[in-house]
């Protein structure tokens, strides 16, 4: 089996995730049997590793476990054996925006490693387990449909009449979505176009995403939309400028481009700061998890602190990775209202089977001042502070405890940093070399001589050969311009033996 061990995100523009796998004996010894891991969400879709084994070659493919019809996702994904003695011979396999459909869930590479390498070149323990990582980024979800829409009968009267067409419903981040088109005076109508939610009605859910309808030049672009679906399941949709819906249908199809590219399970929670006794508000996440609020008035600044009740239910041996965004609403102009982030955010912990937990305390840019004297624009006339929670990503990590299978990354680690700091090194040393040749040609130039060879005694400025003896040059250079000056050159010192924390 294929246990998901270790996780990072490493917050770039890519938003990488690197996965990593303990592969026990039983992938390598049994040939009959299905092994693939836990699923593990990225993307907002459901992922899980699994092997293909035969006598001499070992392979690993990454499986879409959620397809559905007219949806496809691309993605950059990376498998990587980690060798036990050095990170330079590690094996990997690398797609780059490779296409996963409804008929072609599955991608990898079948000869990812004869079995014979793996055992003699040391990517085994003694117990015959090693270890993969599996990096992905730069996934996009896309959603495609071609709706019909019927020809107006009766001289046009159709077209008074209000005309709904809804596309096939696909997944995307926990829920089941459709997109709507509706058009209330039929095909003379403006259309509105909704992304509505079909699941899950027990939370309300962030959504980004980008639309076009229709094709060619009959087409129209929502460009990113960032909505709430609330917990009806509906979002506020989006209603073309200037365009009638025959304007954009062609050969009667409406066709439809959706790209996903957020779907977050939101919180909502309302606290009573200024109360005589504050007590914690529960909420739940998307994991049916139960978590409690409170607000805390003891700082300069206004503070939430968010403490995992459920901490006790993690598994035993496991760690339960959360990550989570804090918003505060405020009241905007037209009664409107705003989401207003907390800073250092996002949030992000790990759990692991205790008896309680302390929590995690979030602080604000907002005074305790404000708040307890006002007006504040945060509370409304109840005296009522309204925080919403969005769950962003949460995964299930084996083995608590620091082990043997985390030795072998933290010694890649220092290797790399080692062979970082020793070509540093090398690279200034020729960077100083290279600053007093470029000096020695200045100062030669300067003098009407060519510098054939710069490693020639005429390399220093100060002397002169011209008579065949050596005859200091004397004369003040100091105002001179040169385009390179070598005790410009700031003094660095390299050490390759650095200190691992």
């Amino acid at each position: 089996m294929a246990l998901l061990h270790r996780f990072v995100k490493l917050n770039d523009r890519g938003n990488t995730h690197v996965f990593s796998f303990v592969v026990t004996r039983s992938v390598t010894r049994d040939l009959h049997r299905d092994v693939t891991s836990k699923e593990l969400t990225y993307g907002y879709q459901r992922w899980a590793i699994t092997f293909s084994r035969s006598e001499k070659v070992l392979g690993v493919y990454l499986v879409w476990r959620n397809p559905c019809e007219g949806m496809r996702v691309y993605i950059d994904f990376t498998f990587t054996l980690l060798n036990r003695e050095h990170f330079s011979t590690n094996e990997a396999f690398t797609g780059k925006q490779v296409k996963f459909t409804f008929d072609s869930p599955a991608q990898g590479n079948r000869r990812l490693i004869n079995m014979e390498d793996l055992y003699s070149r040391n990517f085994t323990d003694e117990n015959g387990e090693f270890q993969l990582e599996l990096t992905v980024a730069n996934i996009r979800t896309v959603f495609e449909a071609e709706l019909r829409v019927p020809p107006p009968i009766n001289g046009g009267v159709a077209n008074r009449k209000e005309n709904r067409f809804e596309s096939p419903y696909f997944h995307f981040g926990h829920y089941d979505w459709h997109v709507s088109v509706t058009s209330s005076s039929g095909l003379d109508g403006r259309p509105s176009v909704q992304l509505r939610r079909l699941t899950g009605f027990d939370h309300q859910c962030r959504v980004r995403y980008l639309m076009v309808v229709g094709e060619g030049e009959r087409r129209a672009d929502s460009g990113i939309l960032d909505q709430l679906s609330d917990h009806e399941g509906r979002t506020p949709g989006w209603s073309p400028a200037r365009t009638r819906l025959h304007d954009l249908v062609h050969k009667g199809v409406l066709r439809l481009y959706l790209e996903m590219i957020l779907a977050n399970t939101t919180s909502e929670v309302r606290l009573q700061p200024l109360a005589a006794n504050t007590t914690p508000v529960q909420c739940y996440d998307r994991d049916k998890q139960a978590w409690a609020l409170e607000p805390d008035l003891h700082s300069d600044m206004f503070r939430l602190r968010l403490v995992y009740n459920d901490v006790h239910n993690v598994p035993r041996n496991h760690l339960r990775y959360v990550c989570w965004n804090a918003y505060l609403l405020r009241r905007a102009s037209r009664g409107y209202l705003e989401s207003v982030c907390l800073t250092n955010g996002p949030f992000s912990n790990y759990y692991a089977q205790e008896s309680t937990d302390d929590g995690i305390m979030m602080e604000s840019d907002v005074t305790v001042k404000e708040i307890k004297e006002g007006p504040s624009s945060y509370l409304d006339e109840r005296k009522e502070l309204t925080v919403q929670i969005e769950w962003v990503e949460s995964l299930l990590l084996f083995q608590a405890t620091y082990h043997k299978y985390d030795d072998v990354t933290r010694m890649h680690n220092y290797q790399m940093r080692r062979e970082i700091s020793a070509l540093e090194a090398e690279n200034f040393s020729l960077e100083r070399q290279l600053f007093s040749y470029q000096k020695s040609i200045a100062y030669a130039h300067s003098r009407g001589a060519v510098v054939d060879d710069p490693s020639e005694p005429n390399d220093y400025p100060h002397e002169n050969y011209s008579n065949g003896k050596r005859d200091y040059d004397t004369r003040d250079y100091s105002t001179r311009d040169y385009d390179y000056a070598y005790n410009d050159l700031p003094e660095r010192s390299f050490s390759t033996d650095t200190e691992y924390a």
